[in-house]
């Protein structure tokens, strides 16, 4: 039985999941924007984008009048167009040619949202250097109040808890607004 409240609380948990979602997104646009914005006045960007979305992102580093190479980002999202990958590859000049470079993954589970981090090995032609996993917890609304950092020393291992943070969202409002 479906009452019509109901249905204005599904309504509402959608809409607070993308808050959420961009709570995070712009946490990771923020630590980006900061190394970009240094040397921004070098770069210039390209985006592929397909239905709405950036699919792809191209980095050109401008020497003069010249631009060259410099990274290449992928992104992949689900059937909702929330982002479930983003792959980065960094341009060889010797080779000519995108080499990978790291590659993060988003999963969207029951009041959670797990984001993957690994490096490519280029010994194991894989993503398994350096692993990271941020696990972000929500409550009912769908915004983030906690989180927790696992790191991971090879595809065997276990992963290991490096810290676990609760997130005040009054504080975080309030720096946001300063």
């Amino acid at each position: 039985d479906r009452s019509p409240s109901r249905g204005l609380g599904d309504v509402y948990k959608r809409q607070n999941l993308f808050k959420a979602v961009a709570f995070v997104a712009m946490t990771i646009v923020s630590v980006m924007n900061t190394e970009v914005k240094a040397q921004e006045n070098n770069f210039i960007t390209n985006e592929e984008v397909k239905n709405d979305l950036v699919v792809a992102k191209t980095i050109f580093k401008q020497d003069g009048t010249y631009l060259y190479n410099h990274m290449r980002y992928e992104f992949t999202y689900d059937n909702e167009n929330r982002l479930t990958g983003k792959t980065a590859s960094k341009w060889d000049s010797l080779q000519s040619r995108w080499t990978p470079y790291f590659k993060m993954s988003y999963q969207y589970e029951n009041n959670e949202i797990i984001m993957s981090y690994a490096r490519w090995n280029k010994a194991h032609k894989a993503y398994d250097k350096d692993m990271k996993k941020s696990v972000y917890e929500m409550n009912e609304e769908n915004m983030p109040v906690a989180y927790k950092s696992y790191e991971k020393n090879s595809e065997k291992s276990n992963w290991t808890l490096v810290s676990y943070n609760r997130i005040d969202h009054t504080a975080n409002l309030l720096a946001m607004a300063e």
